[in-house]
């Protein structure tokens, strides 16, 4: 039998993620240990270790499983504007609706948001505008990538900090700005 397939193993996974969400409104991250998590999910130790390597392999699981939630909400391919302002919008509506957990996760962040789906933006998007430019060297493009990236995310990490005050509007027109002027048409 498939234990990770099982509906105790994932009742117990839901259980511990409904657990962290209650604790990180409740207290600062770093005082939450794999101990209090468990006390308040009712489950043993063995079996959060049965799910996550521990608390930051529980954030990033969380996170993908937010990540497929929110593609769910994305408008179809091609509807929008790749690296336009209505194209954050989705995904900033989405943050702040999650701020609490993103508040977190972005203070723990050890890599750049946007991993999952990195091919396709690559090959569709990224590098595209990067030729289109005059730019050939994957390894040049790449630098804008992670400069592009690093600044995104630190608008979003200060952003969810201040508790999102600022409309999701105003903060796609802030990330519109910091784009590389060599992707922008």
């Amino acid at each position: 039998m498939n234990r990770k397939n099982n509906r105790q193993y994932q009742g117990s996974a839901v259980r511990m993620e409904q657990a962290m969400l209650e604790l990180m409104n409740q207290f600062p991250f770093e005082k939450i240990t794999v101990k209090i998590i468990c006390d308040r999910a009712g489950v043993n130790r063995s079996t959060f270790y049965a799910h996550y390597t521990d608390i930051y392999d529980m954030i990033e699981q969380m996170e993908n499983n937010l990540r497929k939630e929110l593609m769910e909400r994305y408008p179809v391919p091609g509807s929008v504007k790749p690296l336009s302002e209505e194209s954050f919008l989705p995904f900033l509506k989405f943050i702040r609706d999650h701020r609490d957990f993103y508040r977190i996760a972005l203070k723990t962040r050890r890599e750049f948001p946007i991993k999952q789906g990195f091919e396709s933006l690559w090959n569709q998007i990224i590098k595209p505008l990067s030729m289109k430019a005059g730019i050939v060297s994957e390894k040049e493009m790449m630098f804008y990538w992670i400069g592009f990236q690093a600044g995104f995310t630190m608008i979003l990490k200060y952003w969810v900090e201040s508790d999102c005050m600022e409309g999701v509007e105003q903060i796609a027109e802030i990330i519109h700005n910091v784009i590389p002027a060599v992707w922008r048409a």
